[in-house]
């Protein structure tokens, strides 16, 4: 699966590989790797070699360019 058939399978038009995020259930931030089969994010947290599995809208935060806030998903 590629990010734009991510982006249309689940609404998130914002989504960008290389895009900061936050789990606040792990408190961990870390940035987009890609997509995977199951129709969730591959995210390599900060200080990590390799990607986790991540359902995009399970206590994610997800950040522009400059840091600020611009999705939120709360559970």
């Amino acid at each position: 699966m590629t990010i734009a058939e991510f982006r249309g399978a689940r609404c998130m038009a914002f989504v960008k590989k290389g895009m900061r995020v936050k789990s606040t259930y792990s408190n961990r931030g870390g940035r987009i790797a890609g997509v995977n089969s199951s129709m969730n994010l591959n995210i390599i947290f900060d200080g990590e070699r390799h990607s986790e599995n991540c359902h995009p809208h399970f206590m994610m935060q997800y950040f522009d360019e400059t840091g600020k806030l611009i999705k939120e998903y709360t559970d």
